[in-house]
């Protein structure tokens, strides 16, 4: 099974707005969410997976997001027809609110990949967090199935979380600052790879981007979703480290090789003690640097 890529940004394109693929993919974000839900009109549908299909046809040599309706919506036959036969695509599931929401899916997806000839659990799910249910069950849920590697919340401003829970959005995420860290931690509990925050809905407001993405990013998501291209660049710099981190994460693991080398185990680095939970970050640093192009 191939590794798992850092995710700092998924772009959403409408499926059935083939006209927009271009632009995305020329974007730079981490990945592409391909939509079949809410932003395709009922009507538009099954053209958003002619197009979904071909695009996933397509794109085998990078990983690509399908977003498919709820399984209670009766489509989940019609949405799955759009998979291609290679492991390069993830399920986007929304709305999950206990462990049976992805039972079926997990079913449909081991047949495909038992008739493609693809491993098992090659084909990962990405859960979406979007009402207090599901937040209450999200470590019950991530750890109920192993092709479930990533988690998203749906944080946006007048989304349905907001709304579930009765809050009002602020920039400073009073209201999601709760929901917010115990997803974070039951998804690291849990295991998964990614932990993705909601959409920012005002496209207009650079700086309150980034103001909301370092928000998710000191509480522990990996990465956040953009709904424009024009966001994508705000998220990746955000989730990508920076240069005082790298910087830090180099000269800490080598004291620490220095540290080893004489025979000592307790170190300082800039005037701080070093245990290894500081290796471990600084070796995440270093990984996701090299995984955005900061480092080679």
């Amino acid at each position: 099974m191939r590794p798992l890529p850092a995710l700092r940004s998924l772009l959403f394109v409408p499926g059935n707005r083939e006209e927009f693929l271009p632009k995305a993919a020329a974007a730079g974000a981490d990945a592409i969410v391909l939509d079949l839900e809410d932003s395709v009109p009922l009507p538009g549908k099954q053209v958003a997976r002619a197009h979904v299909a071909a695009e996933l046809a397509r794109r085998g040599d990078r990983l690509t997001f399908i977003r498919i309706n709820h399984p209670s919506c009766g489509t989940l036959d019609a949405d799955l027809t759009v998979l291609a036969a290679h492991s390069a695509q993830c399920v986007m599931l929304p709305k999950v609110a206990c462990v049976q929401d992805v039972d079926e899916v997990d079913a449909r997806l081991s047949t495909f990949e038992r008739e493609k000839g693809l491993e098992r659990d090659s084909i990962a799910i990405l859960v979406v967090i979007e009402t207090a249910v599901g937040l209450r069950n999200v470590f019950e849920i991530l750890h109920s199935r192993s092709r479930i590697r990533g988690v998203g919340l749906a944080s946006a401003e007048e989304g349905d979380l907001m709304l579930d829970i009765g809050g009002k959005w602020t920039p400073g995420g009073e209201a999601l600052a709760y929901a917010r860290g115990k997803l974070v931690c039951d998804a690291r509990a849990a295991g998964v790879h990614w932990l993705i925050d909601g959409a920012f809905m005002n496209l207009h407001d650079s700086q309150a981007l980034q103001t909301e993405s370092r928000l998710a990013r000191n509480y522990g998501f990996s990465g956040k979703v953009a709904i424009h291209p024009r966001q994508v660049s705000v998220i990746n710099e955000v989730f990508s480290p920076t240069a005082a981190e790298i910087d830090r994460a180099r000269k800490l693991l080598e004291a620490l090789r220095e540290a080893h080398a004489q025979g000592r185990g307790a170190i300082r680095v800039q005037g701080m003690m070093v245990d290894s939970a500081n290796v471990r970050w600084a070796g995440r640093v270093l990984d996701l640097a090299r995984s955005a192009g900061r480092i080679g």
